[in-house]
């Protein structure tokens, strides 16, 4: 028996112009909108954790992607009135859903050449195909027995794919963009998703944002809440976005951001995740934008925009408290350097002291001007140590620390933080964020013993998000103010030659540490 020639028909001319202008980009915006009229058939019969399945069998002689729910199928009449009611469905005011089975039906030209919808309705026992082809006005309806179900429910095979949608319809690229734009449905359970290629079947589970939620009470309007879950994490180079969600659990947007009204911090900071949920929102026809409609949209606008200040403090919360704890780790990693930098200076006693100057007050080591030796800012007058005998027996000049167990505990100085005068209670150089920072990259504090960074100069923040390089650079910082503070009346060539010799010993030492 030959098969039913069934003329197509525009059920709604308006419609069906708007949806031409707005050809889907993306093979997967198609694709997705196959998935939508399953999810909708779960959602109209009212079945919850219903399972719909898409089959990506790309290569061979025949590719082919399949759609398949185990709804409540459709009957020859109801697959005739389909084809006859083109851009025209009885769900297009229904709240509860998304797909549009006769937009769907004209999606399948962004994939393939040819369409077949095979299903099995309810108390019945026979599978019926409805088969178009790209650019015929006509469908084919007839009986289906090599692919006929063994259950209620229907599934939609594209044949004839073009070569390019087979590099975009990758199992993990079909994956990932379901996890993105069904994260809202699939996180409730209002239905569940798996993606097969070959013999690997992968479940789509929802995209869980990562970070801190942010506290944000829900915005009621006339049309239903304004829901937001929205996360703020810690910068790290990582991507994040907010989603647009509208009916049925399905993202409008990947990123709010996108939209003009909404280019701007926090959305723009990739510190921030999650969705808004907005079920009266409506996006267009083409499925990537976000309809700015009289009514919903400026509610919703003006929800997103007084929220806004409680994310970004949220951020600048994260912020600070990353930002402190990375300036303690790195205070606690600079202290280890200079240790080993002072140390080789013979100049640990004093951190912030070094050689060029002749006496106290003016900065660097004293000499007794007989050993030849620094005596880390004791008394010049004190008494040389006697000479100690060497491992061979030959007398040997004492070392620095020797002289200065000798000397016993130097008197406190400048540099050194209160009642920080015995030496094995020595401050090292630290660091810390400036709380009142000028237009300088750094500045000492005497009395804290503390070398103060501006967080807002443009150097630091420019190898802020380097670990390597901000250690690099708050060492340099150090080592500047090491230099300056304890060498005021030097000259310019003392101060440039005294900065070169501290730098090539931390460096070396950081090297190390790498």
């Amino acid at each position: 028996m030959p098969a039913e020639k069934v003329k197509l028909r525009i059920g709604s001319l308006a419609r069906a112009v708007l949806v031409s202008g707005q050809a889907y980009q993306d093979p997967k915006d198609a694709l997705n909108e196959f998935v939508s009229n399953a999810a909708d058939e779960y959602v109209t019969a009212g079945t919850e954790h219903g399972l719909i399945r898409v089959v990506l069998r790309r290569r061979g002689r025949y590719p082919v992607v399949a759609v398949t729910d185990d709804g409540r199928g459709m009957t020859p009449d109801r697959l005739r009135e389909v084809a006859r009611s083109l851009f025209k469905s009885d769900k297009a005011d229904d709240d509860r859903t998304v797909g549009e089975k006769a937009i769907g039906l004209l999606a399948f030209q962004q994939l393939g050449g040819r369409l077949d919808i095979i299903s099995r309705a309810e108390d019945s026992a026979e599978t019926w195909c409805l088969r178009l082809r790209r650019g015929t006005a006509t469908a084919e309806l007839d009986r289906e027995r090599r692919r006929a179900r063994d259950q209620p429910g229907t599934e939609i095979h594209i044949g004839e794919l073009d070569p390019s949608v087979l590099r975009m319809l990758t199992q993990r690229k079909v994956v990932d963009y379901l996890r993105r734009r069904r994260a809202a449905a699939l996180a409730r359970g209002a239905y569940r998703i798996d993606v097969t290629e070959g013999r690997s079947v992968e479940q789509v589970t929802p995209e869980e944002p990562d970070g801190m939620l942010v506290p944000l009470p829900s915005s009621a309007t006339l049309w239903g809440p304004i829901e937001f879950a929205i996360y703020v994490a810690p910068p790290d180079g990582a991507r994040r976005q907010v989603a647009v969600v509208g009916r049925g659990g399905t993202a409008i947007l990947d990123d709010l951001s996108e939209m003009e009204e909404f280019d701007e911090e926090p959305w723009t900071s990739r510190q921030v995740s999650g969705r808004i949920v907005c079920e009266a929102l409506q996006q267009s026809a083409g499925r990537r934008a976000v309809l700015r409609d009289a009514n919903v949209f400026p509610i919703f606008a003006a929800a997103v925009r007084s929220v806004a200040p409680k994310v970004a403090a949220a951020a600048e919360r994260i912020n600070r408290q990353i930002d402190s704890a990375t300036a303690d780790r790195m205070a606690d990693e600079i202290r280890k350097v200079f240790r080993r930098v002072l140390k080789e200076l013979a100049d640990l006693d004093n951190p912030m002291r070094t050689t060029v100057g002749a006496s106290e007050g003016i900065g660097a080591l004293l000499d007794d001007g007989d050993i030849g030796q620094p005596l880390n800012g004791h008394d010049p007058t004190a008494t040389p140590a006697e000479p100690v005998p060497g491992a061979d027996g030959p007398e040997r000049a004492p070392t620095v620390d020797e002289l200065a167990d000798a000397a016993g505990p130097p008197p406190p100085q400048a540099g050194l933080s209160p009642g920080a005068g015995a030496r094995t209670a020595a401050p090292l150089p630290s660091v810390a964020p400036d709380p009142d920072p000028t237009e300088a990259r750094s500045r000492f504090d005497p009395d804290l013993g503390v070398v103060l960074f501006n967080e807002r100069h443009p150097d630091y923040l420019l190898v802020k998000g380097d670990e390597s390089g901000l250690l690099d650079y708050l060492a340099t910082l150090v080592a500047k103010e090491y230099v300056v503070y304890n060498n005021p009346l030097a000259a310019p060539d003392e101060i440039a030659e005294e900065m070169v010799r501290m730098l090539v010993r931390v460096r070396h030492h950081l090297t190390r540490r790498g």
